[in-house]
């Protein structure tokens, strides 16, 4: 495996998609993108096509057929990565213009130097010098969270909820066969730590979306805040996973 793999889940994203598909053009060569358009009803499968034909770097597109939520359009690209089995690490990077392209190698490095098996891109630690951290209600929710993980686990994290992280090979090969439907992030980090998998997290910046809206908004807070917590502690009891070191 020498090459790496860059999933951007993508619905309603045609505006923004074209300036986030050319950060990543100043990635190096081992890196390939990959756009899941979650049954969009704008032109994000038809833009990205069109970008398809103008990346330097291979550009593969998927479309579902149907909005099916974070969760399964990030699993889709686990599962891209399982079929094609030329990948070693796996980012998942948002669409929408938040994600920092500089700030990737680095992410990836970090798995790679530590020998890590999920590096998450924390808003929360020092150095990430970030303007941006989400709305007042959003932040109480990921202090919520990132105690809730530490305290279950005995791994400190303070950002649960970025959707900028990289998953070494014992995670995503593992997220292929289970991973969370929605609201994912915080199930996931939680699912690895519980089962000793080796989680980290570096500084990056990031920034406000340029378009569109958030899916956690409004009245879902709520069910957001009580379905993830259910989850992680029903998980919490669940058999532990096996891996090989």
């Amino acid at each position: 495996m020498s090459s790496h793999l860059i999933v951007l889940p993508a619905f309603n994203e045609a505006e923004a998609l074209p300036s986030t598909i050319r950060a990543l053009q100043q990635l190096p060569d081992e890196f390939e993108l990959l756009v899941i358009d979650d049954g969009s009803i704008d032109d994000t499968a038809t833009v990205a096509r069109r970008l398809r034909a103008e990346s330097r770097l291979p550009l593969h597109v998927v479309s579902l057929p149907a909005n099916c939520g974070i969760g399964a359009a990030v699993q889709t690209g686990y599962l891209f990565a399982a079929r094609k089995n030329c990948y070693q690490y796996v980012i998942q990077f948002d669409a929408d213009g938040q994600h920092g392209a500089d700030s990737l190698t680095r992410l990836v490095q970090t798995c790679e130097d530590q020998r890590l098996d999920l590096c998450i891109g924390s808003r929360f630690l020092s150095g990430a010098g970030n303007e941006f951290r989400s709305t007042f209600l959003r932040r109480i929710g990921i202090r919520f969270f990132a105690g809730l993980i530490s305290l279950l686990t005995g791994q400190r994290v303070t950002d649960p909820t970025s959707g900028f992280r990289c998953a070494g090979p014992r995670a995503w090969r593992a997220f292929v066969e289970h991973y969370p439907d929605d609201y994912p992030e915080p199930e996931s980090l939680f699912w690895c730590a519980r089962n000793d998998l080796r989680i980290g997290e570096i500084p990056v910046r990031m920034q406000e979306r340029s378009t569109g809206v958030s899916s956690i908004r409004s009245l879902r807070t709520a069910y957001y805040m009580i379905k993830v917590t259910m989850a992680i502690l029903i998980d919490r009891f669940r058999p532990l996973e096996r891996f090989e070191t």
